[in-house]
């Protein structure tokens, strides 16, 4: 027969008053701290899986919260030892606790009346009740199976606390999981074997990152994993944190990265090398100072350090880069719509790197200006940095900027690298030149009589823009109207279409000439005249003839008929219209007279190809005009430029050191 139940009474009053414990709590107290202390309570009694549970009333008041852990339980057998303490816990001090002065547990009155745990120690059961009218007063007693809270009856041990009785308003359940997950999710994050749940649903870490690395030293085996929060966690600093190989905090510190502006990191190491210094079943492990002042340790913290810088630099990177963003959509920076696309593209390139080296030293500098400085400092420095002073720059940002020496270098390397990039664009930007001029005196030696206007001709021109110069790099894409009433204009002109025998050059196939029409472009867009900054709208008209046919005097008169028409019509007669047409072909015929004459009467004027000036331009040019100006033009600067570009590079060990430097 089994012996009937006895209580045992274990009530009594903690050495402090009622006010005396009320003095050591906050009024500004958030009101899910209570929650947050009785949760680190479970972690801290070893609970694996912790439960919170909230009941509303019907009007959406709170009713009750239970707290569930699957810890220890409360060792209620040494109640002087634990509840009737007061900031005198007894709790063995670890890097695994996070309570440990015994007043965490009666954060609850600021929130309800009324606490009681229900706790299953070593297979015994016990109730505890605390009031908040008396906060020093414990009732507590030892109770029966049958009278355990039903959520402990089938466990072996662990605590129950039910809140009860609330006093006022309470945040919203999503309210509460969001700051339970702030609160704990870095713990979870590195205690993966660990849950915490909210009404049946598991608290997940709030938004983060995540960067690991494996690293040996002296043939032990560390993994480093670095959590990068999106938002700050409730109360917890940027720590490291030092684990065994079961999960086992042996120390923890704050991290280099502590303190860092709006950047919070939980980093976390684990090895089995710690499993010496954590406690074993006999409270035995090796002295914490003998591992401090190993070869191992010191040689991780130099392992970590850079890991976390190097994180920590690419943050800021990132955060410079978004800044810069920030400023290119404000429209803080220089317009580079008048550049050629590529120098546009490299200014802009330059001008980012430069801002990313300042912004990163520091990050308050432009959000502390308004549009206008930030203008006026953006556009300075453009201006500064591809200049023949760009070395000011460091005159002007030294006094200024609090740069460390390495920062210095990279800035330095930024200035360095403007210069050889501007120089190792050009001269790429010569050399597809350059080959694209080869291959155009290839088809025009060779394969002339063959070469279709369209899409042969066609893509050469379209492509290559700046075969009539430098100004003719940006023509844009053609205006509908603009083309439709040229073409049109064009085709009035008697003859225009028209080959005839004369036109034909010596050996050129006729019946092939005849197969296709000549090839006839036009380009229309809005510029600005670089004397007065005065808008205007350019129309460029190119007449191709086919290669097979020499340029005469009849073509001559066709463009001259042709800006007569153009000069007459009511479309093209504003004052701020100007207009270029050219006439292109292989060769100039050996028996005309006229293009010949109208090219050496013009000579003076340093156009080269022109033939008429006035409001419209009319030019005549061939090919291989096209490709003696562009060599004579171009071999002197390739060649000077190629010189610049070896001085400004490195020399063998200089570039063998930047090699060497790891890139990220």
């Amino acid at each position: 027969m089994a012996s009937a139940f006895k209580a045992n009474d274990f009530s009594g009053n903690t050495k402090i008053t009622d006010a005396g414990i009320r003095n050591n709590f906050s009024k500004s107290l958030e009101p899910w701290s209570p929650l947050v202390e009785l949760i680190w309570n479970g972690f801290d009694a070893n609970a694996k899986n912790i439960s919170i549970i909230t009941r509303e009333t019907g009007l959406n008041a709170m009713e009750s919260i239970t707290i569930l852990d699957d810890g220890d339980g409360i060792d209620f057998t040494r109640p002087d030892d634990n509840f009737l303490r007061f900031r005198d816990s007894l709790k063995k001090k670890s890097h695994n606790v996070h309570g440990e002065k015994g007043i965490g547990r009666l954060a609850f009155h600021k929130i309800c009346n009324k606490a009681i745990w229900y706790t299953k120690f070593k297979n015994d059961n016990a109730r505890i009740e605390i009031n908040s009218s008396s906060l020093s007063s414990v009732t507590g007693t030892t109770i029966p199976v049958n009278q355990q809270n039903a959520l402990l009856v089938n466990s072996s041990s662990g605590t129950c606390v039910e809140l009860l009785e609330f006093i006022g308003f309470f945040p919203t359940q999503a309210t509460l999981s969001t700051q339970l997950s702030l609160e704990f999710g870095w713990y979870l994050a590195l205690n993966p074997s660990k849950t915490l749940t909210f009404n049946g649903e598991i608290l997940a870490p709030p938004e983060h990152s995540c960067s690991d690395t494996l690293f040996t030293i002296d043939s032990n085996a560390f993994r480093l994993k670095l959590l990068h929060w999106k938002e700050k966690p409730a109360s917890e600093r940027s720590y490291t944190y030092y684990t065994t190989s079961s999960e086992n905090v042996i120390y923890h510190a704050p991290s280099s990265l502590n303190k860092k502006p709006n950047y919070h990191t939980t980093l976390s190491i684990s090895s089995p090398w710690f499993d010496a210094f954590s406690e074993d079943e006999n409270g035995q492990s090796l002295d914490m100072r003998s591992m401090q002042h190993s070869k191992v340790w010191k040689a991780l913290q130099k392992a970590v350090g850079g890991f976390a810088q190097e994180h920590y630099k690419a943050y800021l990177v990132g955060q410079a880069d978004e800044q810069i963003q920030k400023l290119v959509d404000d429209g803080d920076f220089p317009d580079y719509s008048q550049l050629v696309n590529s120098y546009s593209e490299w200014r802009l390139g330059n001008l980012k790197g430069i801002l990313r080296i300042i912004i990163i030293s520091e990050p308050r500098l432009f959000k502390d200006s308004n549009k206008r400085q930030r203008k006026i400092i953006i556009r300075l420095l453009d201006k500064i940095s591809v200049s023949n002073e760009n070395d000011a720059i460091f005159d002007v940002l030294e006094g200024i900027l609090d740069l460390d020496e390495a920062s210095m270098l990279i800035f330095s390397d930024q200035i360095k690298t403007a210069k050889l990039n501007n120089i190792i664009q050009t001269i790429e930007k010569l050399q597809k030149r350059e080959a694209a001029i080869s291959r155009i005196s290839e088809i025009m030696l060779n394969h002339y009589n063959d070469t279709l206007e369209t899409p042969d001709l066609q893509g050469v021109i379209e492509s290559n823009t700046w075969l009539f110069g430098n100004q003719y790099e940006t023509i844009g894409a053609e205006e509908t109207t603009f083309t439709v009433i040229a073409e049109n204009l064009r085709n009035s002109i008697a003859g225009i279409t028209e080959i005839l025998d004369d036109d034909i050059d010596d050996g050129a196939n006729l019946s092939g000439a005849n197969r296709q029409v000549d090839l006839f472009l036009v380009r229309g867009n809005m510029q600005y005249d670089s004397h007065n900054n005065q808008p205007y709208f350019r129309c460029v008209i190119v007449e191709i003839k086919r290669p097979s046919i020499a340029l005469n005097k009849k073509h001559l008169r066709q463009i001259d008929d042709y800006a007569g028409i153009l000069a007459k019509h009511p479309r093209f007669n504003g004052i701020q219209t100007r207009y270029e047409i050219i006439l292109l072909g292989r060769k100039i015929s050996p028996n005309d007279y006229d293009i010949s004459e109208r090219l050496e009467q013009l000579a003076g004027r340093n156009d080269p190809g022109l033939v008429g000036g006035g409001p419209i331009k009319k030019y005549v040019k061939t090919w291989q005009t096209i490709i003696e100006e562009f060599r004579i033009a171009n071999d002197y600067l390739l060649s000077k430029l190629q010189t610049q570009r070896d001085t400004l590079e490195s020399s063998k060990d200089d570039l063998l050191k930047h090699l060497h430097t790891p890139t990220h």
